[in-house]
Order: C-alpha cells, then structure tokens, then sequence
C-alpha cells in the first residue's frame, strides 16, 4: 500500500513538473521584434488618416504607426512599418487571421466590436455627419426618409441611418471615393460618415459641404487580437498613445493633418 502511495505521489508530481514546464506562448510584441517590423492595417481611400501620396502610404494613421514602431524600436525608421490596405469590411478578420499585428485605419470603439477584438485607449474623437451639395435644401438626417443616402460598408454608418432614418434607402459604398461618386452621379443625396472623413472629401471637391450636426461620438483606437499573447503589445499601446497627448504629439499630427477642423 505504501509502495502504491508512493508511486501515485510520483506521477503527481511529473504531471505538476509537466505542466509547468509548457512553454508559454510566444508574446505577439516578442513576435514584432524578433522580425523586425510590425505588420499594420490600414485604410489608403480615407484621406486624411489613410490614403495614398507620391506611392506612399500616408496621413494621420499613418504617422500613428510610426509613433508605435518607434516606442518598440526606438528609432524613426520608417522600415520598422509594413502596412497592408485594408477594407473597412476587412479590419476585423484581418486582426482575427493574423494578418495583421495591429489596426490603425479609423476603427471606432463599440461593444460589438469589443467581443471580438481588443482595443488600444483611443487617440481620436469624432462624430457621423452628413455630406450634401453645396446648395442642397437637406439640413438632418430625418429628412432623408424616402431618400437616397450613400454610406460605407462595414463601418458604424450602417446603425446610424436605421435608427435615425428607418426609411432611407441606404446605398451601401465599398469605399469614401465610392460613395463620393454616388453622390456627385445624382445617385443618392448625402453622404453619411465620420465628420473627419467628409472633412478630406470637401477639401479635395468644391461644391460640396458639411451639414454642422453630429449624430454620434465615437473614438478611434488600435485594435489589436484578443489574447494572453497580446497583453503586453497593447500594454505598450497605450503608452503610447498616453505619451502623445502629454508631450502634445497627438495634437501636433491632428494639426498637420486636419488643420483648423472643429471636433465636436
């Protein structure tokens, strides 16, 4: 009986050893240093976070891409960012797949988003808005009931137009540039998205104007893939971006790139 006890006290402790010596995995900001570069998300049809100048991707989300790498790296070496354009559709599976390492392309914090990924502290304050002709008698959103109205798919755009005008007929855009051309071709009557977005339409098309109300406040943030992996990435996230606002680097890149712009 001894004997079995003593055999019984064996295996426990191999099992307890065993187990303690799984190896962890490995973190997902162990990952991005070991290859050298973090692997970012990114809009390039979302002037002025996202889009595309001289064949390079740049604009607001960009240069948040290079603060991150350079608090990882500790160098302003551009290399260290590899982006990969995404749809608004693809930012969550692209994190979900492994993609991406990070999203940083006007990704909003809302709860239904947040059971699926995690989300950096936010480093942008907008709201939805509409876009209409300069001279167009539309003045809210309630009078676009049995109107036409242009809005980007797989963005918080899709709620807003239900709850706010339930008989709208909303024409869904794979794209900004998309749904712009739907409202320049006579095809719809306004355009609904984020203020900051409207704001890089109308700056690059005259005759077009932002209509003053805002139906929503939402935040922009990193997202990033749930995970015991991801912990100490978004940890450094959220330096990041905490550091900015104190150093005042944040505002630094909303003026380069949306000077003058009132934020609600």
């Amino acid at each position: 009986m001894k004997k079995l006890t003593f055999l019984i006290f064996l295996l426990f402790c191999f099992i307890l050893t065993g187990c303690s010596e799984q190896k962890q995995p490995e973190s997902l900001l162990s990952k991005i240093k070991s290859r050298d570069k973090i692997i970012v998300g990114i809009k390039t049809d979302s002037k002025p976070f996202g889009f595309i100048k001289n064949g390079e991707i740049t604009g607001f989300d960009a240069d948040i891409a290079y603060a991150v790498a350079r608090k990882i790296f500790l160098t302003d070496f551009k290399g260290h960012v590899e982006f990969i354009p995404l749809k608004p559709s693809e930012r969550i599976s692209a994190l979900n797949t492994g993609k991406v390492d990070v999203v940083i392309a006007t990704l909003s914090i809302n709860d239904r988003r947040k059971e699926v990924i995690d989300f950096s502290i936010p480093y942008y304050v907008t709201g939805q808005a509409l876009m209409v002709p300069k001279y167009s008698k539309i003045k809210s959103v309630a009078q676009l009931n049995d109107k036409s109205v242009a809005i980007i798919l797989g963005t918080t755009g899709e709620r807003t137009i239900r709850l706010l005008a339930p008989n709208a007929n909303a024409i869904g855009a794979i794209s900004y540039p998309d749904a712009f051309n739907h409202l320049k071709e006579g095809h719809v009557e306004a355009v609904l998205a984020d203020d900051s977005l409207l704001y890089g339409l109308v700056t690059d098309n005259k005759g077009y104007k932002i209509l003053p109300a805002r139906y929503t406040e939402e935040y922009y943030a990193i997202g990033i893939r749930k995970g015991e992996d991801t912990k100490s990435l978004k940890k450094l996230l959220d330096i990041t971006i905490r550091d900015m606002q104190q150093n005042g680097k944040l505002n630094r890149i909303k003026e380069k790139w949306i000077p003058g712009f009132q934020l609600i």
